[in-house]
């Protein structure tokens, strides 16, 4: 169903006919509608599918952290259209028959605030992950009370943990304590920055894998 903008001389969004309605970096636009294609996909046109649907659910459970953290909307691209756009050209290994991702290269903030500085990870005996920085709250772009995010991520599991809003940047420290279904894993492990007042945020690093013992 179609939908009528400032009457019968302005825009008009949904689909008429064979012409699909819609908005465009603020102007009204016309399209064709598409046609469903009865050609089996080729093998790239696959494989890109795959990548797009494997990226997709890896970031998907953390769509609501990257809509803060991974920029603002520019024209109509949203914060977490640039992590999928971002994680497709940089994040992801191409391999003979299918794909893998690369962690080091995986990013849950990205953003000129400046970032967590000689991060140290330690295994804590309640089954929890401690990371200590420098305070550097006296750089540009560093404030004292910009909000500490860790998150975590364990393949096997194909799940994540995450913690936010418990730390800052002044506190030096954060933990990250998980349940018994982590024990005996492998986690890899992101930090950063961010400040929802200045809607700003840091570009993540990755502190490595861990067994959550």
């Amino acid at each position: 169903m179609a939908t009528m903008k400032q009457g019968i001389l302005g825009g008009f969004s949904g689909k008429v006919g064979t012409v699909v309605g819609s908005t465009w970096r603020g102007k009204n636009v016309l399209r064709s509608a598409p046609k469903k294609s009865t050609k089996p996909a080729s093998a790239a046109q696959q494989r890109q599918r795959d990548k797009f649907a494997g990226v997709l659910q890896f970031l998907t459970p953390l769509k609501e952290i990257l809509t803060e953290t991974f920029g603002s909307n520019r024209g109509s691209k949203s914060p977490f259209n640039n992590a999928m756009s971002y994680h497709m050209k940089e994040a992801v290994k191409q391999t003979a028959v299918s794909f893998t991702l690369e962690y080091s290269k995986v990013l849950i903030g990205k953003g000129g605030l400046c970032g967590v500085e000689n991060p140290v990870v330690q295994m804590l005996p309640t089954h929890s992950l401690q990371i200590s920085w420098d305070d550097n709250s006296t750089q540009g772009l560093a404030y004292p009370t910009d909000t500490f995010l860790i998150v975590a991520y364990a393949p096997s599991l194909q799940s994540f943990k995450y913690a936010m809003g418990d730390s800052f940047r002044e506190t030096g420290q954060g933990v990250l304590s998980f349940q018994e279904s982590f024990y005996g894993e492998t986690v890899h492990l992101w930090a950063t920055f961010l400040n929802a007042k200045l809607a700003l945020s840091a570009t993540s690093r990755h502190l490595g894998s861990f067994v959550i013992e």
